[in-house]
C-alpha cells in the first residue's frame, strides 16, 4: 500500500477535526432533508372526506421519492465536487508551510507515487462524506420512480466529480505555498465559474431556439446547423450539474442513456419546414466521463512538471 495512503489513514483517525466536521455536515445535511421531506410529504396523502379514509396516491409517491432523490443527489454531487477537496488542498501548501516537502521529495518514493497517495488518501475521506449520505439517496430510490441504471450514473457521477474536484485541488496546492491561499483560490475560481456556466448555458439555449427561425441568415451545411442548434448538449456534459440535469431531462424524453438522437430542421417564417437531416450525440453523463477523465489526467501530470522543478 502507498505509503502516503497509510500516513493519511493513521493520522486521520487521530484528529477530532475531521469527526466534528463529519458531524456537523450531517446535522445540515438532515437538516435540509427534514424540510425537504416535510415538503414532499404533505401531498403524498389525500383525505377521501366522503369515505372518511386516507388514500395513497403511488403518483404522487413517485413524485416524492423523485424530488428527496435529486435532492440529495445534487447536495451529494456538490460535496463532492466542493468540499471533498478541502482535504487536497493542503496537501503540498501545507507541506510547504511545515517544511516538509524537502524531506518528503528527497525520500525514495517517486513523485508519481506521493501525487497518487495525495489522490487516494483525499478520494478516501470524500468516500466517508458521500457514504454518510448515501442512505438518503437511497431513501429516494426506494420510493420508486427511480431506476437502476439513473442510481447507477448518479454514482458516477460522484466518483467523477471528487476526481475532477481534488485533482484541480492537487494542482493549485502545488503552485501556493499557503493552505489559505489555495482555499482561496480553489473556491474564488469555483464560485467565479458558476455564474458564468449559466449565463452560457443560457445563452446557448437561447442561440440554439432563435437559430431555427432565422429568416435573415441562409441555411448553412449540416455540420454548422448541427452544431449550433445541439452544440450545448456536448457543452452541458462539461460540468457536473448541468451533465446531471440534461441527462436526466434528455434520457426520459428519448428513452436513452447512451446516445440521444436529433433532427435538425429549420422553421423560417412563411415557409415550410426544412428538415435537414439527423443527429446523434452521446448522452451528457457520457461527454463529462470523458472529460473529466482527460482533464484530470491533464492536471495531475503538471501536478508532477512542478513537483519535479526545485524549490525557490
Amino acid at each position: 500500500m502507498n505509503p502516503i495512503l497509510i500516513r493519511h489513514l493513521y493520522g486521520s483517525v487521530r484528529r477530532k477535526r475531521f469527526f466534528w466536521f463529519l458531524s456537523l455536515y450531517l446535522l445540515g445535511i438532515a437538516l435540509l432533508a427534514l424540510l425537504l421531506m416535510g415538503l414532499v410529504a404533505t401531498p403524498l396523502f389525500f383525505i377521501n372526506i366522503s369515505e372518511t379514509s386516507t388514500t395513497l396516491s403511488m403518483l404522487s409517491l413517485f413524485t416524492g421519492g423523485r424530488a428527496i432523490y435529486w435532492f440529495s443527489g445534487i447536495i451529494l454531487i456538490l460535496t463532492s465536487s466542493l468540499l471533498v477537496p478541502i482535504n487536497a488542498l493542503g496537501a503540498f501548501a501545507g507541506e510547504r508551510e511545515n517544511r516538509t516537502l524537502d524531506l518528503l521529495i528527497t525520500t525514495t518514493l517517486k513523485i508519481r507515487s506521493i501525487i497518487l497517495g495525495k489522490l487516494a488518501s483525499a478520494m478516501l475521506s470524500g468516500a466517508v462524506y458521500v457514504l454518510a449520505t448515501l442512505p438518503l439517496l437511497m431513501a429516494g430510490f426506494w420510493l420508486g420512480g427511480v431506476t437502476t441504471t439513473e442510481l447507477g450514473i448518479t454514482l458516477l457521477f460522484f466518483v467523477l466529480a471528487m476526481l475532477a474536484g481534488i485533482s484541480w485541488a492537487l494542482l493549485i496546492s502545488a503552485f501556493m505555498r499557503r493552505t489559505i491561499a489555495a482555499v482561496l483560490t480553489f473556491y474564488g475560481l469555483a464560485f467565479a465559474a458558476a455564474p458564468v456556466i449559466m449565463i452560457l448555458a443560457a445563452a446557448a439555449g437561447s442561440l440554439a431556439n432563435a437559430w431555427r427561425y432565422n429568416a435573415v441568415v441562409d441555411i448553412q451545411p449540416f455540420w454548422i446547423e448541427a452544431l449550433v442548434q445541439y452544440g450545448w448538449v456536448v457543452l452541458a456534459g462539461l460540468h457536473p450539474l448541468t451533465a446531471a440535469i440534461v441527462t436526466e431531462a434528455l434520457g426520459f424524453e428519448q428513452n436513452s442513456w447512451l446516445l440521444l438522437h436529433f433532427t435538425v430542421e429549420r422553421y423560417p417564417p412563411g415557409a415550410s419546414t426544412t428538415t435537414l437531416g439527423t443527429l446523434t450525440l452521446p448522452s451528457p453523463w457520457i461527454t463529462y466521463t470523458v472529460f473529466t477523465l482527460i482533464a484530470s489526467a491533464i492536471m495531475l501530470r503538471i501536478t508532477a512538471w512542478r513537483m519535479e522543478r526545485p524549490e525557490r
